[in-house]
């Protein structure tokens, strides 16, 4: 089955940025009523958990990605047998999972008072907390997260897409409403199962509707039980890497730094974040399109679709960059007051962190999409100790900076530089690589040089009020669009691009 790439990309993209937008709005009201009615404390307290959680929920994320590769060539084959096999192996899975994840979740409960530096919320019980937390993993590994994902493996993301949009207008209503309330934090974090349970409901019944042919039952051979272990081991240790960037980081600010800071180094993180969410959009969106392209078409095709699909997301990534370096300071003083900002070189290496982080995603969709998780397993490794060696001795030196750049070196060498030696290695045998390195220095060269350009004229706008930091803004969007369309106008990635880009707009494009 040749799925209809382009049409679902487009649905997907269109879901995904109102899904993220409110992701991204009603997170931010949340922060900020928190931060004004409650404390700083109890916003540090609740990134924390959420960290130890992520960390936690690893092995799980490693399965899910691992469902939707393993059924890509099921659906192009029309093989409805092996489907539904993979959807009851799955669920069996998930389960063993869920139940370990929370066995390891208890045992680590004696360790919490050692993760704050500071004392906790007087009026909050950092056990009941943590359990509330920990039961939203257990709620997440059980409740038909096998089905979820064959959506997703149908490229048909905006179906789960549009519950959660429904769910989280109700979470975070209900959210607004706690914190308004006196002592509402608990009554706050238990709308975070309550988002799991009604967004994995609410999924199942479109997965009926439109997925009822499929149903867990069969059985796999030997050989794809084997393959899918192989599979998951190496994603589950690639997922080791991803989370010690995000969630160590918290862990070392917090033990550390304390509380306080970790909140106003988690401001910062958001607000990056909320970008790097924006973009991810884009990007999950061409997954299941990716997929079905990597089982059905030719390495010679795929490359031509990596190269024009890169080249304008990272012109995409680079006017974000730009846009995150001039407006970061100003929009902390508006958002979170002058006493919660940080020094202007936090901006520089968050943008500089954003930057490096897409520089590597165009590239790690085609890999997962070829399913090489395995291979890499040994640089993923590497890079989890790396960072976590790094971050140990960098912010005893360098403080909340050392953390950023602890995570950018270690991500940029194993997982931007080292995995893109494994997906060249392995499925695009046949390119050259230094094509790939040579490209990506020029983009970062001319990001660099736009995002000097842009600060240099912004600056000459004052950091006052919200009036001007419109009139900032503008100016920001406008230069570095300008700038880039002036550069590559003549190039050979802009003449490929476009009609590629046109006909993704357009839906003239068929698949050849």
């Amino acid at each position: 089955m040749r799925l209809k790439r382009i049409e679902n990309t487009k649905r997907n993209i269109v879901t995904g940025e109102i899904d993220r937008f409110l992701g991204i709005l009603l997170p931010f009201i949340v922060r900020t009523m928190m931060i004004h009615l409650m404390g700083a404390e109890y916003l540090g307290l609740t990134s924390l958990y959420y960290s130890i959680l992520q960390m936690l929920n690893m092995a799980e994320m490693g399965f899910g990605a691992a469902i939707v590769y393993s059924m890509y060539k099921p659906i192009a084959e029309n093989d409805t047998a092996t489907i539904n096999a993979l959807l009851k192996f799955y669920r069996t899975v998930y389960r063993v999972v869920g139940i370990v994840v929370t066995v390891v979740g208890i045992a680590i409960v004696p360790l919490l008072p050692h993760l704050i530096k500071d004392k906790a919320p007087e009026d909050v019980n950092i056990y009941i907390v943590y359990s509330i937390f920990l039961s939203n993993n257990f709620l997440n590994c059980f409740i038909y997260p096998n089905r979820r994902a064959l959506i997703s493996a149908f490229q048909r993301e905006d179906l789960n897409l549009r519950m959660h949009i429904v769910v989280q207008l109700m979470m975070y209503g209900l959210q607004i409403l706690f914190l308004i309330l006196a002592g509402g934090y608990y009554l706050y974090v238990l709308t975070i199962p309550f988002l799991t349970v009604s967004y994995a409901l609410l999924c199942n019944h479109q997965f009926k509707k439109y997925f009822g042919e499929y149903t867990e039952e069969g059985s796999l051979n030997t050989e794809v039980r084997e393959d899918i272990k192989k599979q998951v081991a190496g994603l589950t240790v690639r997922r080791l890497a991803m989370y010690s960037r995000d969630t160590f980081d918290s862990m070392f600010v917090s033990a550390y730094l304390g509380l306080g800071i970790n909140a106003i180094y988690g401001n910062y993180y958001y607000v990056m974040d909320s970008i790097v969410m924006i973009m991810a959009v884009i990007r999950s969106s061409m997954a299941g399109g990716v997929g079905n392209s990597i089982a059905m078409d030719s390495e010679s095709k795929n490359i031509k679709d990596m190269h024009r699909i890169n080249f304008l997301f990272m012109v995409a990534g680079g006017w974000c960059t730009a846009c995150l370096l001039c407006l970061y300071q100003p929009f902390m003083g508006i958002w979170v007051g002058e006493k919660m900002k940080l020094p202007f070189y936090m901006a520089i290496i968050f943008s500089a962190y954003f930057y490096i982080l897409k520089m590597g995603d165009i590239r790690s969709l085609y890999a997962e999409s070829v399913g090489i998780w395995w291979q890499g397993r040994y640089l993923a490794v590497f890079e989890a100790i790396a960072n976590i060696l790094l971050n140990w001795i960098f912010i005893k030196n360098f403080g909340l900076f050392g953390i950023v750049l602890a995570t950018l070196i270690s991500y940029f060498i194993f997982n931007f530089i080292g995995g893109a030696f494994i997906l060249y290695k392995y499925y695009f045998k046949h390119e050259k690589i230094s094509v790939y390195f040579l490209k990506e220095a020029k983009y970062l060269i001319v990001t660099a040089g736009i995002c000097v350009i842009t600060y240099f004229i912004t600056s000459y706008i004052p950091d006052k009020g919200i009036l001007l930091f419109i009139v900032k803004g503008i100016v920001c969007a406008i230069v570095p669009f300008i700038l880039y369309v002036l550069i590559y106008i003549r190039s050979k990635e802009f003449k490929e691009a476009v009609p590629f880009l046109k006909g993704l707009i357009n839906r003239k494009r068929t698949d050849k």
